[in-house]
């Protein structure tokens, strides 16, 4: 599939967004039970700034994703089935939630409403970040996307940025929860390296799709490309397949490694060991984290294969072997009333 900057853009941006928010209210909630001091009301307010210019610039990213910008008002109405919807609308949500929560903390209207749309952009984060991995992961037509990992990687992507960007923010303020969140940016980094490793080592053990199965067809009755269907580059051999990106797939790849794994995991090691900590390290650590996403992401838009390729051949070539005993049992009918 062709890599969309602008939903890689989004995917940035709202991810140290809810991120960021997840882990400053969860403080902010802890404290409702006595769990911690909380947090002073400067972070609170600044953190949920830099979230909402973040999730704000993200939406106006994604927008030039749409063909139609002036209609994506429309998204909202296919909520009961379409994931992208859903994302749209408790994306939105998420903002004005969360503008209405820092507008009470700053006035300090209201310890209940704060608290209540606290819990509910918390919620709504959540839901977001869970529709927006959804969209690929229930996507059937591509085989690489359409699995739970995807799911539980996408979120824990959403965590590493969160945690590593708080890290920054709770030494600069000096609170006492800076080795706590250095802890938790190396945990998360870790399980999001063994969700990627298990991403990328299940592509070798995909059954994939051959055209019999995608014309409905049994496989006693074998059909073959014999020419392409179209003799030019239109819109599906260009947005639906991308040469050169694959070609760079196998630099790209190991560098999103390198960026998004091994130098954070390198630099948290270090700081454990020697006891260092100092600004710019962290920088480094959540730079790194931002820089080996955006490649990730890319890799992941690349990495996908639709099965409409089959009719381009542009499928990899897995996909043209027979395999007995799927479709022979399906019993192939015929209707003019469908």
């Amino acid at each position: 599939m062709h890599p969309p900057i602008s939903l890689i853009f989004f995917f940035l941006t709202a991810g140290t967004s809810i991120g960021l928010f997840i882990f400053v209210y969860f403080i902010e909630f802890l404290k409702l039970f006595g769990k911690g001091q909380g947090l002073p009301k400067e972070v609170v307010l600044l953190s949920g700034v830099i979230s909402l210019i973040l999730i704000g610039a993200g939406a106006i990213g994604a927008s030039f994703h749409l063909g139609h910008k002036l209609r994506a008002w429309k998204a909202v109405k296919r909520f009961h089935t379409s994931w992208l919807s859903r994302e749209a609308v408790f994306s939105g949500a998420y903002g004005l939630t969360l503008l209405i929560y820092l507008v009470i903390k700053y006035f300090d209207i209201s310890p209940f409403f704060e608290h209540f749309f606290g819990i509910l952009t918390w919620i709504l984060g959540v839901l977001s970040g869970f529709s927006t991995a959804m969209i690929y992961a229930s996507n059937k037509f591509v085989l690489e996307w359409n699995t739970g990992i995807t799911v539980i990687y996408y979120l824990l992507m959403y965590l590493m940025l969160g945690s590593s960007a708080f890290t920054i923010i709770s030494y600069y303020y000096n609170l006492p929860y800076t080795g706590t969140f250095l802890f938790l940016t190396f945990l998360f980094v870790l399980l999001g390296f063994g969700f990627r490793l298990a991403f990328n080592i299940r592509q070798f053990y995909i059954k994939r799709p051959t055209l019999n199965e995608a014309l409905n067809l049994p496989h006693n009755r074998p059909v073959r490309v014999i020419d392409k269907g179209s003799t030019t580059d239109n819109f599906c051999t260009t947005e639906f397949y991308y040469e050169k990106g694959k070609q760079m797939l196998p630099t790209f790849i190991p560098l999103a490694y390198l960026f998004t794994f091994i130098i954070p995991l390198f630099l948290l090691v270090y700081i454990w060991i020697t006891g260092t900590v100092n600004q710019y390290l962290l920088w480094v650590i959540y730079l790194s984290i931002l820089i080996g996403s955006a490649i990730e992401r890319w890799c992941f838009f690349v990495e996908g294969n639709h099965v409409q390729n089959l009719f381009y051949g542009l499928y990899p070539e897995e996909g043209y072997k027979l395999r007995k005993g799927f479709m022979e049992r399906k019993e192939t009918r015929t209707s003019l009333y469908g």
